[in-house]
């Protein structure tokens, strides 16, 4: 028993004793190349979005560098988790003292641990990110056989939406979340199979394209939007086209999810995605000291929120 005892706590020990953290730079040295070659990090459809709504690109659309992320993955101790161009940082995973150790980076610009007590001063960084407003308009007689659906339709006057043609068609959703087991089976995804509605995804915790997989909140998720049984269910979206992304990992909570949701955010920006579903929230993790108080949830504090405006400004209605 006592050696059990001491091995648990062992375990306990070395898990909190590697911190989360994200680590930002100071620049994007590549800038000028994917000015000049657009496509390059975004694509065509994406592009479009951008000049129909007025939105300029900018240094937050230009990749993380690549030098900087093989010097950080290089450095003693460190784990690079995910990565995000808009806020110009990498989530990390190591013991403080490596991670400290990043700051001797010339490119680095500052650090901030998962773990506030950790941090020596309070980030200013609500990230000027330039944050641009964006006018956002839908523009397009479907009668459905709703079946036990209706309900839920009704209480949200889906009807009267896809009465006056707003079924989804032309428009792509990205749904966020813990795992789709069942759609690439069930019969309720047929009609997004057979239409090759599904145009896509990927499965962040995993890094791999293996989405048909881990949870299924996802999967009831997306029931409510592409669903369609005729007469027995009909969903918000039947006729929009969806890539489907794990971002959330059902096995622990952590803020590297956080930083997996921003990284998925940013590959639906590339891909021209219309609008993002998530049906997520993070508020309390698994170290208690990573957890956020209520006076944190103010929208700029955590990863997440911040990474949810710069989606926005990006052209890309948030759904939560």
């Amino acid at each position: 028993m006592k050696k059990l005892l001491l091995f648990t706590l062992l375990v306990f020990n070395f898990c909190f004793s590697q911190q989360d953290a994200w680590v930002y730079f100071n620049d994007k040295p590549d800038a000028v190349f994917y000015f000049n070659n657009p496509l390059q990090m975004l694509t065509q459809r994406s592009l479009d979005r951008r000049t129909i709504q007025g939105i300029a690109l900018n240094n937050t659309d230009v990749p993380v560098s690549q030098n900087y992320i093989d010097q950080v993955v290089a450095s003693n101790g460190i784990t690079v988790m995910a990565k995000s161009k808009w806020l110009n940082a990498l989530h990390i995973r190591g013991s403080q003292s490596d991670i400290q150790a990043l700051n001797s980076l010339p490119f680095v610009n500052r650090i901030e641990f998962a773990d506030r007590n950790l941090n020596l001063r309070s980030s200013s960084n609500s990230s000027t990110n330039n944050l641009q407003a964006v006018n956002k308009q839908l523009e397009v007689l479907v009668d459905y056989n709703y079946g036990e659906s209706s309900n839920q339709i009704q209480m949200l006057n889906g009807h009267f939406l896809h009465q006056q043609d707003f079924t989804g068609q032309g428009k792509i959703i990205a749904v966020m979340d813990n795992g789709f087991t069942g759609v690439n089976t069930a019969s309720s995804f047929q009609r997004l199979r057979d239409n090759n509605l599904i145009l896509g995804g990927y499965n962040f915790p995993d890094r791999n394209t293996s989405f048909y997989t881990r949870g299924s909140h996802g999967t009831n998720v997306l029931s409510c939007m592409g669903g369609y049984v005729d007469n027995q269910l009909v969903g918000t979206a039947p006729d929009a086209q969806y890539y489907l992304f794990i971002t959330e990992d059902i096995n622990s909570e952590n803020p590297v999810e956080e930083s997996y949701w921003v990284e998925a955010a940013e590959v639906a920006d590339s891909l021209g995605v219309d609008v993002i579903n998530t049906s997520l929230g993070y508020f309390a993790y698994d170290n208690p000291n990573y957890s956020y108080t209520y006076a944190d949830m103010n929208g700029t504090k955590a990863f997440i929120s911040r990474g949810a405006d710069m989606a926005f400004s990006k052209g890309m209605i948030c759904v939560t």
